[in-house]
């Protein structure tokens, strides 16, 4: 194998791996950005039951 082919060879992978990185990059940050919504939904339920433990908020009348 010659200098070049050994060059693009490194080349190639490296734009794999730097493809890779993207792609795990994103994932990792739609992730997060699921979690934050899921933590904020849970506190609001949790501070809706905190007020109104047994749900009879308007119920009454």
């Amino acid at each position: 194998m010659s200098t070049d082919e050994r060059i693009a060879t490194a080349l190639a992978s490296i734009a794999n791996s730097l493809s890779t990185l993207a792609e795990d990059t994103k994932a990792s940050k739609e992730l997060k950005e699921t979690l934050i919504i899921n933590v904020n939904d849970m506190q609001k339920a949790i501070e809706k039951l905190q007020s109104d433990p047994f749900g009879l908020e308007g119920k009454i009348k």
